[in-house]
């Protein structure tokens, strides 16, 4: 008999979990979970009363006290009540004004007072940490850095060396309390500092402990370096605190700094400061896994930052990442968060480390979060044998994910890593730093991008777009990729062992790449996909069908670049418009604005032996030059460059039966990028597909009242 039980949780309760007697906290009611039964089965509520909880400590979830075996735990808001799940502590104290328009109240919360924090909150908005420079409110998003000098800096980084003149000119008392927020050379990411001391006379910084959030191991100075074009900022300063929305925490003497914007009444508001990391932690492992457990309808809210904690390289993609999240999975099966939403937190939203299999987060809106929504990453090193140590055959679905990325900037929206057989369906991601989606490696291979909807990728970094991936496993050549070598790809399925399909996504942007398979990636099918201002690159890398896709007003043509020699690459049935009034802004980071050249293919670093790639034919070209062009930019020393004409292409053995013609779009202008009858894309046998289902299907927007 599948049995049903309620427990209920209130605020303010005390009592044994019952409608008129709940619990009074969420720990209560899962330590209670231990005494239910566990072997039995049945559905099990934890029926959240609206309010919001203020955990002490994460809520580990163990096997024995979870889901498995025929029973399932629930644990969801009431209906139609806000529920919110803090990591912080709200903040009750007297504000008393103090000097400059900077009022100031005493914080008595001991855990507060003896750890610190990193975020607070007014009425539910994070505010700003006291910083030089200030925000910029005309230029949030790239306004508000400073740069250094102009001198050689010390790789690692050890100091950074400010310009005297465009720097504070006011003296800190504390400066081993800053933090540096700095962009390398490269722009691929942005590292964090802990400051230990400040040489206001030699204008240096000293850093301590941080650079974690790239891949040293793999990028070493061309990744991490600091220059001279290296922004940055420097937050957690007292002294800095000047500007409306600024606050400062004194943990010396308890005392909360902070200056109210114009029309706040502070002694009204909500005032809230983060405190923990992870809210909730299941923790099994593959052989006795958590099962079963289910998060709905809730807000997650109020963690701290994690940017100065362990970071580990987890393959030898970009990516750094810390291992953690507010909600943090290893060891589970069938799990599933659903309709939650996860606000302004510190670090990650969701993260699936290790085995994890079967597990659902579908319908949650992940927006201003320090880090990365989702990721999925495994062990590599801990694969071994029957040992399986990492995500796979997990569904992140129907989600909407924006403006993430406050703190890191090597971050995403979906990140994957170490993992196999995934489904990323139906996303609606925009507003990020980097790439919407990332695939970090190419082990195992078996994902399934489809139905996404990504825009607004890559507005702090340089390089990539809406997806990008690398694939530098086993038998990828770093001097294929970066150096002189020219050879065959090798044995490519040993790790990228089943192909991974992006189909009938909508990736669309105003530069860079809209589908990047960088160094390495392999065994890919790219179709029916649609890429408005964008379109694809492929870098080294063997096996990737191109098919059936629109690459419209594209910022960079089609690009093959260090292409392995004989490889098994294709090209087919695409339709390609360029618009050199669409073409990349001269300064964005490796684009060159070959687009504005009309060029509709650009070809870096050929091979020296067999074809570009196996198959380039039956696609559809266009461009507002009027003429096909080609480019073929030789791996010699001086780069040589060769444009070719229609004739001349085909003349090469490529596109012997691709055209030159005006696609005949519907309405392009208005986003109808259906095809009239009459376009020549059909007699080269290009299939229209499915225009209309692009993005998230469901939205369950909750708010913080």
């Amino acid at each position: 008999m599948n049995q049903k039980l309620l427990i209920y949780v209130a605020p303010q309760g005390n009592g044994c979990g019952s409608l008129a007697s709940p619990f009074g906290s969420i720990a209560d009611a899962c330590a209670h979970l231990s005494r239910i039964n566990p072997g039995g089965t049945g559905e099990i509520t934890i029926c959240l009363r609206a309010g919001t909880y203020y955990l002490n400590a994460p809520i580990v979830l163990l096997p024995e006290g979870a889901g498995g075996g025929g029973r399932s735990v629930t644990l969801t808001g009431g209906e139609g009540e806000t529920v919110v799940i803090s990591g912080g502590r709200r903040i009750n104290g007297a504000w008393e004004p103090w000097q400059n328009g900077i009022f100031r109240c005493v914080v008595d919360d001991r855990a507060l007072r003896t750890q610190g924090f990193s975020q607070l909150y007014i009425n539910g908005r994070r505010q700003i940490r006291a910083r030089f420079p200030n925000v910029d409110p005309g230029d949030p998003v790239n306004g508000g850095y400073a740069l250094p000098a102009q001198v050689p800096m010390p790789w690692p980084a050890t100091t950074l060396q400010y310009a005297p003149e465009t720097f504070s000119k006011k003296h800190w008392l504390h400066p081993e309390e800053a933090v540096l927020h700095i962009f390398p050379n490269s722009y691929w990411g942005n590292l964090q500092w802990q400051v230990t001391s400040a040489d206001f006379d030699r204008h240096t910084l000293q850093l301590g402990r941080g650079g974690f959030q790239i891949n040293e191991v793999m990028q070493g100075a061309a990744g991490t370096a600091l220059s001279g074009q290296s922004k940055f900022y420097v937050e957690n300063v007292f002294e800095e605190l000047d500007s409306p929305g600024e606050w400062y925490f004194d943990r010396r003497d308890g005392y909360l700094y902070f200056m109210p914007p114009a029309g706040l009444d502070l002694h009204a508001a909500v005032v809230e400061a983060s405190l923990l990391k992870q809210l909730f932690e299941l923790r099994g492992s593959e052989e006795r896994p958590v099962e079963n457990i289910t998060f709905r309808d809730v807000i997650f809210a109020h963690t701290e930052p994690t940017y100065l904690d362990v970071y580990e390289a987890s393959s030898l993609g970009d990516w750094s990442i810390h291992r953690g999240g507010a909600v943090f999975l290893e060891g589970t099966k069938g799990c599933a968060v659903k309709g939650c939403r996860f606000d302004a937190l510190g670090g990650n939203g969701v993260f699936l480390s290790g085995h994890n299999t079967k597990c659902v987060i579908s319908g949650n809106t992940f927006e201003y979060l320090g880090d990365s929504a989702v990721c999925l990453v495994g062990h590599k090193q801990l694969t071994l044998g029957s040992n399986h140590a990492y995500p796979f055959a997990n569904t992140v679905s129907d989600n909407w994910i924006h403006d993430i990325g406050v703190y890191g900037k090597q971050t995403e929206g979906i990140f994957i890593s170490v993992s196999r057989d995934n489904l990323i369906s139906h996303n609606t991601i925009y507003n990020v730093p980097r790439a919407g989606i990332c695939i970090n490696d190419g082990t195992w291979g078996g994902q399934i991008i489809e139905f996404n909807d990504i825009h607004d990728t890559v507005r702090e970094t340089g390089d990539h777009g809406p997806f990008n991936s690398w694939g530098r496993d086993r038998h990828w050549c770093l001097e294929q990729s970066h150096g002189p070598a020219s050879h065959r790809a090798g044995h490519i399925f040993d790790d990228a062992q089943q192909p991974t399909l992006i189909r009938n996504n909508r990736f669309a942007d105003d530069h860079g790449w809209g589908i990047d398979l960088d160094d390495g990636s392999s065994n890919y099918i790219v179709r029916d996909n649609l890429c408005i201002g964008i379109s694809i690159k492929l870098r080294e890398g063997d096996f990737r069908t191109v098919e059936n896709n629109i690459f419209m007003y594209c910022a960079n043509p089609p690009g093959f670049h260090i292409g392995y020699e004989e490889n098994s690459d294709r090209f087919v049935r695409n339709i390609v418009y360029i618009d050199t009034r669409h073409g990349a802004p001269e300064d964005d980071v490796d684009f060159k604005n070959r687009s504005g050249n009309g060029e509709v293919y650009t070809i870096i670093g050929p091979p020296r032996v067999g074809s570009i790639l196996k198959e380039m034919d039956h696609n559809l070209f266009f461009s507002d030059v009027g003429e096909f062009r080609a480019t073929v930019i030789s791996r010699t020393p001086d780069g040589t460059e060769n444009t070719y004409t229609l004739g001349q292409w085909q003349g090469l053995g490529y596109d012997e039966h691709s055209l030159f013609a005006d696609p005949g779009f519907i309405n392009p202008q208005q986003g109808d990028f259906r095809l009239r009858p009459d376009s020549p894309a059909f007699a080269l046998g290009f299939r229209e597909f499915d225009l209309t289902s692009f993005g998230a299907r469901e939205h369950t927007r909750l708010t913080i009242v």
